[in-house]
Order: C-alpha cells, then sequence, then structure tokens
C-alpha cells in the first residue's frame, strides 16, 4: 500500500465562478450489483437546519452530493429560485446550489461515505484507490490518497471517532480483500480474513466501543468479524455465526446506531441479525424480498431496518431486540408501480428491469429513499401510526416522491416555446428529459406512445444516442442513432420519420427543419419528410438554418463553410451561393447566427470567427478568440447579440464580446468530459430575468445555470 501523489486540480467548479444552480445526474447503476448510498450527512449537516438533507452517491467517475428538497412545489415558476438561497447554505456556509459534483477520481468510483462529523468523505475507486477529501472546504481539497487493493473497492466505512476506515473488495492477485488504515496516514491497523477468491463485499465498524469490524464476502456467503486495535479475526470460541446466508453475496452489512445490533442483507433474500458486540446470531429472517437484498440501511435511532431489493419492493423491518418483534416487516412501498404509474404490472409478476431496487437508505435519518436499476430516486412516505420522528418537511408527504435526471452524458438540448419555461434534453442512452427551465425541476421522461417501455428504463430511440433535439412549432423533434427523427408533444412521442442514414444534427427556422445525416441532408416540414437526401460533394459536420428559412449555412470536412439558398419549391431545394474559405484551419463543428440574422459565429477544434452575413467578411478572424483546447461542440448568442458563449470538450465555457474583442470571460471545469449544449434562457422562461442566464450542458449528466451578468457587466462594460 502506497501513499499517492495527490493531485487537487480540478476537483470541483472553481467557487468564484457564478454557478447558481445544478440539476445533478442520477446514480450509475449495474445490473445485479448494489449502489452504494450515503444519506448520513453527518453532524455538520444533519444537525443543521439550514441545510437540506443530503444523499452521496456515485455516477461514472463522479460523486454526486445531491440536496433533496421536500417541502419545494413544482410549480414555482419565478426565476428567482436560481438566485443565492437566504435560508439553505452549501457545505461551506455558501448558498446552496443543490448539491455539487466532485471530480478528483481518475477511474470511476465505486462507493464513498461521510465521516461521522460531516467535514471529510472518504471514496474508493474501480483501482483499488482510496481518496480522503474535504467536504466543508470551499475548494474541497484531498487529505490524502492511499492504494488500498489490486481490484475495485466495494464498501468503506469510518469508525466513531472519524480515526480509522476499513474497505473491503476485490483483491484479485493480492493478498488482501480488506484492510483497516488510519485516516490521515495510512498506517495499517491490523489484518482482516480474507473472503473466498479474495472478494469482499461489504463492511461495517461498529460505532462504540469495544470496537469490532464486520466484513462480507462477496461469493463465499461468509460474515468476518474481528476485534481491536490492532484488529484480527475472531474465530473458535462457537459464540461467532460467520455462515449464516444460504448462498451468494452479502451485500450490505450495517450496524444500528448504538452498536447494540448488526444486520446482514444478501443474495438469499434473507436479514440476518446479530448482537452487536459477541457476534453472535440473533435471529435470521427468511424471504424477506422474493429475491436478492441488495441494500440495507437502519434509521437514525436505530430501531428499524430498510431494505431494498431485485423484487421491486423497500420494506422497513423492526430491528428492537426486546420482545418478539424482531425482523417483522412493519411497512413495505411497492417501488415497482410508482415508477410505472398508471399501467398495469405484469400479470406474471416479472419486475422490469429499470424498477429493480438495487440501493436505499435514510436522508436526515428518519426519511427512506430507495433507487432502481433506472437511478431514479424514490422519496418514500412514512405512515404516522408506526410512531417514528420524521423532518417536519417529511410529515405532509402522502405519496412517494420521484427524482428523475440523466444517468448517461447529455447529448442534446433545446428549449420550448418561448415563455413556457420548458427545457428539453437527451442523453447517450436515448432518454429525453422535459425540465422546467425556471426551477431547474425535472418534470419527467418522454415515453413513446404505442411502444411499452417493458423495462421501465425510459429509453424513447431504443437506447441509441440522440444527437440533436429542435423545438418546432409546439413539437419537439428528436434524431438519434436509431436512423429515426422523432416527434414528441408534452412528454409523448407520437410519431417517427426514418432517415436513410444516421442522423447527426438538426436545425429549424420558421416552417423547416434540416437534418444533417451522414451521407447528406434532409428537409422536414409539416413533420413529414419534404426532400429526398441530398448529397453533398463533402462530409457535413455543422448546419444552420435563417429564420426565414431562407439561407442554410453548412460546414464540412473541407474546413469550409458552404451558403445555400433554400427554394420553396422545385426539384433542387438548395443551391450553393457562397463558399466561406480560409476562414478555419480545422472543420467546423459548430454554427449560430445571432438573434437579427447579420452574424454568424463558427467554431473549430480551437478558433472562435464570426462573419458579417452580409458579404461573408470575417468581424473575428481565426486566432483572435484561440483559447479552447479541444473540439467546441456548442454556441450561443445572448439574447441582445452582443456575447457570444462558447462550450468545449475541453470542460470550459468562454464568453466574448464582440465590441471587446481582446478581452474573454473564462469558466473553467464546467463539466467533466466536455460541454455538449449552451444555451441563454432569454425568453424561453416568462419574466425577464432570464436575459443573462446561461443554460449548460454536459457529458457529466449534469444541467447547470450560470448567472453570468455581473461578469459580462465588469467585463466588457
Amino acid at each position: 500500500m502506497g501513499v499517492d501523489q495527490i493531485d487537487a486540480s480540478n476537483a470541483c467548479i472553481p467557487p468564484a465562478h457564478p454557478l447558481t444552480f445544478q440539476s445533478l445526474p442520477l446514480p450509475s447503476a449495474t445490473r445485479g450489483e448494489p449502489i452504494f448510498l450515503d444519506g448520513d450527512g453527518g453532524r455538520l449537516n444533519d444537525g443543521d437546519d439550514s441545510k437540506a438533507p443530503l444523499l452521496m452517491y456515485t455516477v461514472g467517475k463522479l460523486i454526486v452530493i445531491r440536496e433533496i428538497h421536500l417541502d419545494e412545489s413544482d410549480n414555482n415558476n419565478n426565476i428567482s429560485t436560481f438566485q443565492p438561497s437566504t435560508h439553505r447554505t452549501g457545505p461551506s456556509s455558501t448558498p446552496s446550489t443543490n448539491g455539487f459534483l466532485y471530480r478528483g477520481h481518475s477511474s470511476p468510483v465505486t462507493c464513498a461515505k461521510f465521516n461521522p462529523a460531516g467535514t471529510y468523505i472518504a471514496s474508493g475507486d474501480s483501482r483499488g484507490k482510496l481518496r480522503i477529501w474535504s467536504y466543508d472546504h470551499e475548494e474541497h481539497l484531498p487529505k490524502i490518497e492511499l492504494q488500498m487493493l489490486a481490484g475495485p473497492i466495494r464498501d468503506v466505512s469510518w469508525d466513531f471517532e472519524g480515526k480509522r476506515i476499513v474497505v473491503v473488495g476485490d483483491g484479485m492477485q493480492g493478498a488482501e480483500c480488506g484492510k483497516v488504515v488510519q485516516w490521515d496516514t495510512g498506517v495499517k491497523c491490523g489484518d482482516l480474513a480474507a473472503h473466498g477468491r479474495k472478494k469482499g463485499s461489504s463492511c461495517a465498524f461498529r460505532p462504540c466501543r469495544p470496537m469490532r469490524v464486520a466484513t462480507g464476502g462477496g461469493e463465499d456467503s461468509m460474515v468476518f468479524f474481528h476485534k481491536g486495535p490492532p484488529f484480527v479475526r475472531v474465530v473458535g470460541d462457537g459464540v461467532v455465526s460467520e455462515k449464516c446466508h444460504e448462498r451468494g453475496a452479502v451485500h450490505a452489512l450495517r450496524y444500528n446506531s448504538d452498536g447494540s445490533v448488526l444486520a446482514s442483507v444478501g443474495t438469499d433474500g434473507s436479514v440476518c441479525f446479530y448482537e452487536g458486540r459477541g457476534m453472535e446470531l440473533v435471529k435470521r429472517v427468511e424471504k424477506v424480498h422474493l429475491s436478492s437484498i441488495f441494500s440495507a440501511c437502519w434509521n437514525r435511532s436505530g430501531t428499524h431496518l430498510l431494505t431494498c431489493g431485485a423484487d421491486g419492493y423497500a420494506r422497513l423491518l423492526d430491528g428492537r431486540v426486546e420482545g418478539d418483534s424482531l425482523g417483522e416487516i412493519v411497512n413495505e412501498w411497492n417501488v415497482t408501480a410508482v415508477h410505472i404509474g398508471d399501467k398495469e404490472q405484469d400479470s406474471s409478476g416479472k419486475v422490469p428491469v429499470g424498477a429493480m431496487q438495487l440501493g436505499c437508505a435514510f436522508i436526515k435519518g428518519n426519511v427512506p429513499v430507495s433507487v432502481g436499476y433506472n437511478g431514479q430516486i424514490a422519496v418514500l412516505p412514512l405512515p404516522s401510526s408506526l410512531g417514528l420522528p420524521f423532518t417536519s418537511s417529511a410529515e405532509s408527504m402522502e405519496k412517494p416522491i420521484v427524482i428523475t435526471g440523466h444517468q448517461a452524458p447529455i447529448s442534446a438540448m433545446t428549449f420550448g416555446t418561448p415563455g413556457s419555461n420548458t427545457l428539453y434534453t437527451a442523453d447517450t442512452d436515448g432518454v429525453i428529459i422535459e425540465w422546467n427551465g425556471s426551477t431547474g425541476k425535472a418534470k419527467g421522461r418522454v415515453s413513446v406512445v404505442g411502444e411499452e417501455d417493458a423495462d421501465v428504463t425510459g429509453k424513447v430511440h431504443a437506447g441509441a444516442t440522440v444527437t440533436a433535439l429542435t423545438f418546432h412549432d409546439g413539437t419537439l423533434y428528436s434524431a438519434g442513432w436509431d436512423d429515426y427523427v422523432r416527434t414528441t408533444q408534452g412528454r409523448s412521442c407520437i410519431d417517427k420519420l426514418k432517415m436513410e442514414s444516421q442522423p447527426n444534427a438538426m436545425t429549424c427556422g420558421t416552417t423547416l427543419i434540416v437534418v444533417m445525416t451522414v451521407e447528406g441532408l434532409v428537409l422536414i416540414k409539416d413533420k413529414q419528410i419534404a426532400s429526398e437526401l441530398i448529397r453533398l460533394p463533402y462530409s457535413a459536420t455543422a448546419v444552420c438554418l435563417s429564420k426565414d428559412d431562407s439561407v442554410l449555412y453548412v460546414s464540412g470536412d473541407d474546413c469550409n463553410i458552404h451558403v445555400y439558398i433554400v427554394a420553396s419549391s422545385g426539384s433542387n431545394p438548395l443551391s450553393e451561393s457562397h463558399v466561406i474559405k480560409g476562414g478555419h484551419l480545422k472543420p467546423v463543428h459548430s454554427l449560430s447566427l445571432s438573434h437579427d440574422g447579420t452574424k454568424l459565429a463558427a467554431a473549430d477544434v480551437r478558433d472562435v470567427c464570426v462573419y458579417s452575413t452580409s458579404d461573408y467578411s470575417p468581424i473575428v478572424s481565426k486566432g483572435r478568440w484561440c483559447f479552447h483546447t479541444q473540439r467546441i461542440g456548442c454556441l450561443s448568442w445572448s439574447p441582445d447579440d452582443t456575447v457570444l458563449a462558447s462550450g468545449g470538450n475541453d470542460d470550459d465555457i468562454y464568453l466574448w464580446c464582440i465590441a471587446k474583442k481582446m478581452k474573454r470571460i473564462h469558466y473553467r471545469f464546467a463539466h467533466r468530459g466536455g460541454v455538449t449544449g449552451l444555451r441563454f434562457v432569454g425568453d424561453a422562461v416568462s419574466v425577464g430575468a432570464g436575459d443573462w442566464m446561461l443554460v449548460s450542458t454536459g457529458n457529466d449528466g449534469a444541467v447547470n445555470w450560470w448567472s453570468v451578468e455581473e461578469n459580462v457587466t465588469n467585463k466588457f462594460n
């Protein structure tokens, strides 16, 4: 085990940037594996009413810490929602932005856990690295990074003092599948027993003295107990119960709050309760779920255990040892029915893949949440008859709240009808989300009419990447790599148009839509294909259509921009009128016309150029706005056409001003993996405060709102 050099850069969006709100991605999910959730924000967060309940989970190489708001109406259409909150604060007492994304890992993150104080987080990744970093510091600086295991870390747990950490995972060719170390130095605190095939799946630290560590096997269905420090396995006294599960993995081990009871759940669908100190089996409850149980969590008082499984249910068990009620199911939630809604469940009893519940937790200690394979977060109501304490905001909950979003990189974005407060985004899994554009809340997923979503995954384009979205005359058009352009009204996809080749981009004017495919262009009018495939002597890379449908701009792999006149009728709808040559050294990947139609912005892998549409002379030539380091995929003009925003695969957003060509505004680390969408809100919302609100989407699956007015005023005026 070695202490690695720590990279403290780009762990999060810099606090100086004017980020006002984030719509965060959903948890990553792998079928048959638990989703690691942590709803215990520690004393710093859960003991402060000015902080919303927190839920932490992982998505790809990112860690998401999401605020769960239970007291806000979805009907709030006030743009001031994005202004810094006076009654909620973030981790460093800064105004809340709905949570944040931590991007300090270089490999997919598998688990993350708050320390008891809520000030530090320990997170493990798929390459066996453990990273400990500050939560309450505005830049979230790392404390230490350790190479713990040869394979993925599956679970992590702190001791009650916040001084020691235990991790388990895949040992692979290494000698160990679990370790206990000092949190600040990485020094080992004993030797943990190795599970079968060097695969550990879960671990737990007893939250009081005498200290105990329990580890669960990934394949041997064993639970090993250790005492210390230094920690050694406890065996041979006839009391310790190690083989209580019949088969498979022990997916979760969890101590209650006072350390008196340890619970384990696993593949066999049973729940085992152990005496916390002596590690003797107290009771084994069989068939709590009809299939594998993937996760378990105690409430704050340690009286009830929440479980969830592949049968689509979340269940609450009595965890009190006193009396005969231990292990009894006191409440259950059919989460599958919540996801399906008004649709009837399969009469055969088959659970849709997307509704299989892979993770659960209590937020603020008393509000249960469950997460399924489709990533959607269900906040579950607790019946008042149980007599359990809950937060004031949860008392009014009568039915589950489903929080939706994206699990995959966002690939396209567009606004709805002006003044409608509607934003649409789509991702590489074919999922399309409708958002309230002024509050940042997801209204729901688009579903296909006439095609049953049997898996409850919400994929519109058959799991293929959605490459472009455009909104025209009350209808949303989406182009995907399933070779269809689909039309959607509201959240119902009602029709589809077959393309001859793969569509990669779309643009629309007043009555016309142009689809760019890998083999040429296709015109759509009145929801019907209006032309045959128009083949070009070059490969098109971007398209842009004027508002009056008269001029079409197409960039190609020849590094030129071709200007076409669009005919309203005739066999040849496009006639080339001009070619902008020599403006770029690399192919142009993004085109954008100003609102008044007098300026055309074009961007390649480095340069952002602006041309006059009257004579196609350069207003800003190459070599002037050349600070992006990777492909520039999106451009957006401000409502008054004075400022141009650009976003690239270098994770950065730049703001440029036509009147101040030598100046620029730079927002670093806007989206991990690159910026894929960029739009000024403008008149898309019903109030005028959106003129300088910038919305961005990225490969991190997040939608960010930026209030750039102050920066623009200070820099460009």
